[in-house]
């Protein structure tokens, strides 16, 4: 009794897994004929790519920047005694994190590059035609086949069927990526990325500002007695006060640390692991989705 159930149970889900599945092959024939999915795609790609490109232009940015007042000294002269301090020891290590960093944007571009290739490869028409035609035959074949036919045509039904799944994978894997890549980011990255942008902007000019005021203090020079004495007033105060700004370039640099590195790992994350995982899992759910069919 139970050998009988489980054959009648077996007999009656067997034709509607089989329309099922039908109805889902037709479902990806017309998306895949549509272009609603790769303008969403192209969308999130076009966000991610902006983001990339104006965090690489900050990163040369401030690799400029950093040059520039790692160049100048914090020299002046109060009375006659000469106090001189070169901020590049403070920012040589920050300097060399922004040189690695601006790789790192580089290596995210170029990503987004080839990612964009297979985007073109994805929505190129013979991928398409041959999407539809391979889902249209296997389906005719499919319905086609009776109980005694199927021993006879079940190869050619499972080459088909793998021959469909490759072509559906190489047209809707990629597309799919961006669009889960760029979902993550807004719900568990963007306040990252947006929080360390605004950082690493601030303490790349107050870097900036520190060093020009180091060049003007230095470079202003008077007439006359009284002019002499204001000057060297002013020297003395702004010796006293070199150490707070030492101290504020410390900070600055630490803070460009943290959030280079929030950064990085931001676009290492979009650009190269979530990626190749996403693409991987889409492969395992389109294998075990359809597996059944090739049977």
């Amino acid at each position: 009794m139970k050998m009988s159930d489980a054959n009648n149970s077996g007999t009656q889900l067997h034709p509607l897994r089989k329309w099922l599945l039908g109805v889902l092959v037709l479902m990806a024939i017309v998306l895949s004929s549509m272009t609603s999915v790769d303008e969403f795609a192209e969308l999130e790609y076009g966000k991610l790519f902006q983001r990339a490109l104006v965090t690489f232009a900050l990163a040369r940015t401030l690799n400029g920047v950093i040059s520039v007042v790692q160049g100048t000294e914090l020299a002046l002269q109060p009375a006659g005694v000469g106090v001189t301090l070169t901020p590049g020891e403070i920012l040589d290590p920050v300097n060399d994190l922004v040189e690695r960093f601006s790789w790192i944007m580089l290596g995210a571009t170029l990503s987004l590059g080839i990612q964009q290739v297979l985007l073109d490869v994805g929505q190129w028409w013979v991928i398409k035609v041959a999407v539809a035609l391979l889902g249209l035959v296997w389906l005719w074949l499919k319905l086609k086949q009776s109980r005694k036919e199927q021993s006879g045509s079940y190869q050619t039904t499972r080459l088909l069927w793998q021959a469909f799944i490759i072509v559906l994978f190489v047209r809707f894997a990629v597309p799919l990526t961006m669009i889960a890549n760029e979902a993550l980011f807004t719900v568990f990255l963007e306040s990252r990325y947006v929080q360390s942008t605004e950082v690493i902007e601030q303490a790349g000019a107050e870097i900036e500002e520190a060093g020009t005021e180091s060049i003007v203090s230095e470079d202003e020079s008077g007439t006359g007695m009284m002019a002499a004495l204001e000057q060297a007033f002013s020297d003395t105060r702004e010796s006293l006060d070199i150490k707070r700004r030492v101290n504020q370039i410390k900070e600055r640099a630490a803070d460009l640390v943290e959030h280079m590195v929030q950064l990085c790992v931001v676009f290492i994350l979009q650009t190269g692991i979530l990626p190749i995982v996403f693409l991987w899992v889409f492969l395992q759910l389109w294998k075990r989705t359809f597996r059944l069919a090739g049977r």
